[in-house]
């Protein structure tokens, strides 16, 4: 079980955090299939195995450079055809939310950041708000109205949404054209890096959007708030983590992969009963 701390803790019942949610909270959901959604590891090998396994290709995805995976791959299907292939697998397959849906939900964060490009969590969040929940894309133009306004809950799909496959962040190119174009967005999220702690739930330590966002800060800026990532137990080297930590400023809480990673689940539901003590002391004492 995750040992989460008073920062932890209290920075998401005074709302001064930003719950960032990846593709691992997904990859809980599944259809009536019972398929669950692909991760961009995934996605990328099935789709390469689909057009002959190209050995550049595959070089690449070894790497772990998802972004310029995916734009090799653009490259040899075609713009279209990817497209299609990317709402097949992202928007198409009806995956239902799972239990660790309802716990982030739970915790009734100001602001959440998503870089998937399903559906899952959007659709979540509007049926138990009766549609109340706001959510925008790195490409609207009106995200920042919304930050200080303490009655709304809003939702950004950083990557943007399978909804609008024009607009998604999905490539080396897509991302270079995005940090230009939509240049504001970014401001809006290196401000919040500095001003809110991060938790993220289900992201890599290896998204490149990430790293890039926090080593510029942490570089430019020195000191900032503490930010915190659940990562399975495990899965990367200790001293990786430690390097990445410093540079990032962020702080790994592992837990036990074990059961389809049930783990993360469970310490997120005793994250709900926290927070919400912790809103009940604050509301007693008046300590806002």
């Amino acid at each position: 079980m995750i040992a989460w701390d008073e920062i932890t803790i209290d920075s998401i019942a005074r709302r001064r955090a930003v719950l960032v949610v990846g593709s691992g909270v997904s990859r809980n959901s599944s259809n009536d299939k019972g398929e669950r959604p692909a991760s961009w590891d995934g996605f990328l090998r099935q789709c390469a195995g689909e057009h002959g396994n190209p050995a550049h290709l595959l070089e690449v995805i070894s790497r772990r450079d998802y972004l310029l995976g995916c734009q090799l791959l653009k490259t040899i299907m075609g713009r279209n055809k990817f497209v299609e292939r990317v709402q097949a697998e992202f928007q198409l397959k009806r995956f239902k939310p799972a239990e660790i849906h309802k716990h982030l939900y739970e915790l009734d964060a100001a602001i959440t950041i998503s870089p998937n490009f399903d559906n899952i969590y959007d659709d979540f969040c509007r049926h138990e708000s009766a549609g109340s929940y706001v959510i925008k894309t790195h490409a609207s133009t009106d995200t920042i109205s919304y930050l200080n306004k303490c009655d709304v809950r809003l939702l950004i799909k950083s990557h943007g949404s399978a909804n609008d496959p024009d607009d998604l962040i999905f490539t080396s190119e897509d991302y270079s054209r995005a940090r230009t174009k939509y240049s504001l967005f970014y401001d809006i999220i290196r401000s919040l890096a500095l001003t809110h702690t991060f938790i993220f739930v289900g992201c890599g330590v290896d998204d490149p959007d990430l790293r890039m966002l926090f080593e510029d800060i942490k570089f430019t800026y020195g000191r900032t708030p503490q930010h915190f990532m659940t990562i399975p137990a495990g899965e990367v080297a200790p001293e990786v983590l430690r390097e990445l930590g410093t540079v990032m400023q962020v702080r790994h809480l592992t837990y036990s992969p074990d059961n389809g990673h049930t783990e993360l689940t469970e310490s997120l539901a005793l994250l709900v009963q926290l927070v919400e003590h912790r809103r009940d002391l604050l509301s007693k004492g008046r300590n806002w």
